[in-house]
């Protein structure tokens, strides 16, 4: 079901050649990321994935190709990479055999030049694989130059307790809500932290498109859903939305604005 002036869209439609996609929030943001990578590629477009935090090992395990490439070889090393994969991760180093190091926020128009791709996405928060969060004074770590702005929240949180095991800082989440620890977390609570300038419209430039991305949503009442694919719709700010279920299968659904290709 689409709300009402919402339309269906692939997931390979909500980005095209120049984009600039940051991925912030909490519960998926690095399958998302590579979900629409793989969706782009299958379109003909090269992508070039990356964070602007630490990277640890396990999160780039869906990874097709990834490269350790600081940025005075980028010119270098990228563009032929990219002709032989058409979605790279690229890191700046490894200071730890677990641990990378992403790009600094502002560098994201240049690997992007750099590298010859069509599409750069930054996975540009981290949430320690809670199902919400809000961000702290120093996130996200957004690039300034974002054309389209993801902001995710898992759906499985709903009737959970607001508390740090669920919720990644969860004494900010619950500031921004105005309610107590331990409270039960509703359909609302998650809008307002998809939405809100303080959490995940937070540091977002005012010309980047906007895209919530809701994870687990067969996790949610239809009742529930439909409630927040209508305050999508409606909502001045937003493009479009997307909904993953729990087996990360995608769809995607445009609001008010014409396709962006």
């Amino acid at each position: 079901m689409t709300s009402q002036g919402a339309s269906n869209c692939s997931l390979a439609e909500i980005a095209g050649p120049g984009d600039i996609v940051a991925i912030v929030g909490a519960g998926g943001k690095t399958t998302t990321m590579f979900a629409l990578a793989n969706a782009l590629a299958e379109r003909g477009l090269r992508v070039v994935t990356t964070k602007s935090t630490t990277i640890h090992r396990p999160s780039m395990a869906r990874a097709p190709r990834l490269l350790i490439s600081p940025p005075d070889r980028w010119r270098a090393e990228l563009p032929p990479a990219l002709d032989a994969h058409p979605v790279i991760t690229v890191v700046t180093a490894a200071p730890t055999p677990r641990r990378y190091n992403g790009i600094p926020p502002d560098l994201a128009p240049e690997l992007l030049e750099s590298s010859g791709a069509d599409v750069l996405m930054v996975e540009a928060d981290g949430a320690r694989r809670r199902l919400l969060k809000a961000p702290a004074s120093h996130e996200p770590a957004m690039p300034p130059s974002a054309t389209l702005v993801i902001p995710v929240a898992c759906l499985a949180a709903v009737g959970r307790p607001l508390a740090e095991r669920h919720v990644h800082r969860s004494e900010l989440v619950a500031a921004i809500l105005g309610a107590a620890l331990d409270t039960p977390l509703t359909i609302d609570h998650v809008l307002t932290l998809l939405l809100d300038p303080r959490a995940g419209r937070k540091s977002a430039p005012p010309t980047a498109c906007l895209w919530p991305a809701l994870t687990a949503t067969d996790k949610a009442e239809t009742e529930q859903l439909n409630a927040l694919r209508d305050a999508f719709s409606s909502h001045p700010n937003v493009s479009g939305w997307i909904e993953a279920d729990a087996d990360w299968t995608y769809a995607a659904h445009r609001a008010h604005v014409a396709p962006r290709v």
